[in-house]
């Protein structure tokens, strides 16, 4: 998942049938004469990236009770007597012994989360059969045997950054962050189509990729617009799924995503405090029988890149996602390809290129103003009454905590001639 974070159809189908792997057919990276050879390798790149990220959710309690609940019980235990009596009596050890209670509080709604998305004989976590336990245990097991025991910082990292997404898009909580960010797009968006009321607005089909858990996508078909997400990472995929699609009455979920943060917190009920999802109920959007809300799941440049997705958007909305090409121009020429002659872009974002200094990744790195005039070069036409270059935004901030960062985006909007 290309994260922003810092470490702090009416049926919402997700198709899970465009590769994650680095496919044989992707831009030629790995060319072979075996076609079936190919496809094979791509299916086993597939289903092994499926199960680090399950892999991943599932280690969830155990890594964060290991190495960072215990581990500070321990600290404390280590204490002289007398600072130990000095820091019991400001109700630390309780704090931390109540984070260690909402800890396996996130791990049962992970697990659900997993359970909805996950493939294969994963038995029902709330089952009290047992056959969860035994499932679990086999599961670790054939993961020790293929070597892959630990699961990498990276991926719990990408775990906490998905509990704060849910805040960010399907919480009250998360309201001002989603206005600051998602407001000026759908305002330019409703300006662009203003001439066109609401419920005759099904047949104008609107594009988000990178579109994470859903939210923008989501709000975008509220205006009476088609919509579809697209999203490549697994991490997202699970929990946009679980979101859409299993949530019966708003506030059902309750999550405690800041639990793991112990810098920068003001106070403890800070630091524990629930937040409910979602905001609002998925399936009870003003237009389902005009507008389709969908959501795709695979590599942008794969999907919409492609012959059948040609000319075929009257809209594409980024947010937050440009930086995440490697190329941007790659990204720009399959927006080209997929908008019918004068279709809209609307883009919002900062520029935290994701593959900056990666090891093993190519990258191309562009200032806002070369990225500015890079769009008019590929044929775009910018539209320069709209272009605003500081808008404040945070991104999956924690309110309360005593550091915030702040991203200074810019908003462009541009059109494919007629």
């Amino acid at each position: 998942m290309h994260s922003h974070s810092h470490p702090q159809t009416s049926s919402h189908s997700h198709q899970h049938s465009h590769s994650h792997g680095e496919g044989c057919a992707s831009g030629g990276r790995h060319p072979s004469n075996d076609n079936s050879d190919c496809e094979e390798n791509e299916q086993e790149a597939e289903a092994n990236a499926l199960m680090d990220v399950v892999a991943a959710f599932l280690s969830y309690k155990t890594f964060i009770l290991n190495g960072g609940i215990y581990r500070r019980l321990h600290d404390i235990d280590q204490l002289s007597e007398r600072h130990r009596d000095i820091v019991s009596s400001l109700g630390t050890i309780d704090k931390i012994k109540s984070a260690e209670k909402l800890v396996r509080e996130n791990y049962k709604f992970l697990l659900d989360l997993v359970y909805l998305s996950a493939v294969g004989e994963m038995p029902d976590p709330s089952d009290s059969s047992g056959d969860f336990k035994q499932w679990h245990k086999s599961f670790v097991e054939s993961r020790v045997r293929a070597g892959k025991t630990i699961v990498k910082n990276s991926f719990m990292e990408k775990v906490l950054s998905t509990l704060k997404q849910f805040v960010r898009d399907w919480s009250a909580e998360g309201k001002s962050e989603r206005e600051q960010t998602y407001g000026p797009i759908m305002q330019a968006l409703e300006a662009e189509f203003a001439d066109i009321a609401p419920e005759a607005r099904g047949g104008i089909k609107v594009l988000v990729p990178g579109a994470g858990l859903g939210r923008l996508a989501f709000d975008i078909c509220c205006r009476g617009f088609s919509c579809q997400g697209n999203e490549f990472s697994y991490f997202m995929l699970f929990a946009s799924n679980f979101i859409l699609n299993k949530s019966r009455v708003v506030n059902q979920h309750t999550i405690y995503p800041f639990v793991h943060q112990f810098s920068n917190v003001a106070t403890a009920s800070d630091q524990l405090r629930a937040v409910c999802i979602p905001d609002v109920l998925p399936n009870e959007m003003p237009y389902t029988n005009t507008a389709d809300f969908s959501m795709s799941a695979g590599d942008f440049i794969d999907i919409y890149g492609a012959d059948d997705q040609k000319e075929k958007w009257d809209a594409i909305v980024t947010c937050f996602f440009m930086d995440t090409a490697n190329n941007v121009l790659a990204y720009l020429d399959t927006m080209w390809s997929a908008m019918k002659p004068g279709a809209v872009w609307i883009n919002l974002g900062p520029l935290l290129w994701h593959f900056d200094n990666i090891e093993g990744e190519s990258s191309i790195e562009l200032t806002r103003e070369e990225f500015i005039k890079i769009v008019s070069k590929v044929g775009f036409v910018m539209d320069e009454h709209l272009l605003k270059e500081n808008i404040s935004v945070s991104y999956t901030t924690n309110s309360k905590s005593m550091l915030q960062y702040t991203y200074h985006t810019f908003m462009c909007v541009a059109r494919k001639p007629e």
